[in-house]
């Protein structure tokens, strides 16, 4: 709950609204690979504390892993959905700590502080602005071109890095990574092993990657990388 509070926006964690905030949410602690339970009557805003989640469908006939629809990590603010509105979980891709709130509440109270509600619709256009980028490359960009924007996504939200050369961990695996994309396992790893060759990435064992030139990246994707995409605080 403390990495909550110091994540609302500077002059709110000592004031009424944050200890309203932190009297509706309560603490779970999601062990890798572990579900948030569905809840059947209420919509939920999760705060993640630390770790990083997935958020996917329920396996159906024609995607058996179901689609993953979107990754998010430590202080991201996630909409889960009441389960009569859609079959979505939350899954831990590491031991994840997470802050749950019910989200009508939430925004009742929310309501009365202007720089909270404005944090929490900036986190909401972003994730909004992330998710149509990636439909948009599921329908028009190659796979290298999608693997590619992928990595540097991933810098700026795991390394906060826009340029040069970074190194960071990867929590999801490359089945995860190809249900985010449209694409199959074999696919990633194809691209992947590609993009090694032309001395953009190192790999080492499952999950680091290290990436030469975040920029060259960029224009492989066919995207900037600005400043302003990296994610600010609530």
């Amino acid at each position: 709950m403390e990495a909550f509070r110091d994540a609302l926006p500077v002059g709110t964690g000592a004031q009424p609204t944050a200890d309203r905030l932190c009297a509706i949410g309560y603490c779970l602690h999601l062990a890798k690979g572990e579900e948030l339970a569905p809840d059947r009557f209420e919509d939920r805003l999760v705060y993640i504390a630390h770790g990083s989640a997935k958020l996917a469908a329920q396996p159906v006939a024609d995607a058996p892993t179901g689609q993953v629809l979107a990754f998010h990590f430590g202080g991201d603010m996630i909409s889960v959905l009441r389960q009569s509105d859609g079959d979505f979980r939350l899954v831990a891709l590491t031991d994840c700590d997470i802050v749950v709130f019910p989200a009508e509440r939430f925004l009742d109270i929310a309501q009365s502080d202007p720089a909270v509600l404005r944090s929490v619709l900036a986190r909401s256009l972003q994730a909004l602005h992330r998710s149509r980028t990636r439909m948009m490359q599921m329908g028009h960009k190659s796979a290298q071109q999608r693997i590619a924007d992928f990595l540097v996504s991933m810098a700026e939200r795991l390394a906060g890095c826009t340029d040069g050369a970074c190194a960071f961990a990867l929590p999801m695996s490359r089945r995860d990574i190809g249900d985010s994309l449209g694409l199959t396992i074999e696919t990633v790893s194809r691209q992947l092993t590609e993009l090694r060759e032309a001395g953009l990435l190192a790999t080492e064992g499952r999950s680091k990657v290290a990436l030469s030139d975040v920029k060259a990246l960029a224009k492989l994707a066919g995207r900037p990388v600005s400043p302003s995409s990296l994610t600010p605080k609530i």
